[in-house]
């Protein structure tokens, strides 16, 4: 009797990677957050050269790093709850923001002007590769049993979603271009 309620106390137990993942959530919300403040900087620096950029492009930027780190904010709190659309919604970020940095990198490494930095580029490379490795835990096998009230996504979070991953598309074409 006494084997089966330390088993069920086992199910119950939230996994360690959940507050990893929190930890990291924490941490690129501060980062975006950060993000939207520099976006009203004015100016970019492309290669060697400083271009100016465009008021409606720094709301931009600046409106899409602060709705990334609102939904890592929003999706952080909940994170410890079980419902499944948490980590659906924490695996679609995840995924979104690896290829959408991946893309940027490629930009920035394969067109002339654009003067990919070393430092920089090691840096991005380092986030993409903790996304990766945050994304992966999220498809374990305790966090996927962790997540088990099946309730729908909000629509305010689909629709977050979307505009982050739509406004960093439009900002990595308007790097393209400059």
């Amino acid at each position: 009797m006494q084997t089966k309620a330390k088993s069920e106390a086992e199910k119950e137990q939230r996994p360690a990677v959940i507050l990893a993942i929190y930890s990291w959530d924490m941490v690129l919300a501060l980062l975006a957050l950060l993000a939207a403040l520099a976006a009203f900087a004015g100016q970019a620096t492309v290669g060697s050269r400083t271009v100016s950029v465009t008021l409606g492009e720094q709301i931009l930027a600046a409106v899409s790093a602060a709705s990334l780190g609102g939904l890592l904010i929003i999706l952080a709190t909940l994170l410890t709850r079980r419902q499944r659309w948490v980590r659906r919604a924490q695996i679609i970020i995840f995924a979104t923001d690896t290829v959408v940095g991946a893309a940027s990198l490629l930009v920035a490494a394969l067109l002339p002007g654009q003067g990919l930095e070393a430092v920089s580029a090691l840096t991005s490379i380092l986030l993409l590769l903790v996304d990766a490795i945050a994304l992966v835990a999220l498809t374990g096998e305790r966090v996927v049993a962790w997540y088990n009230a099946a309730v729908a996504m909000p629509r305010y979070i689909s629709a977050t979603i979307a505009f982050w991953a739509a406004s960093s598309l439009v900002l990595i074409v308007l790097q393209a271009l400059r």
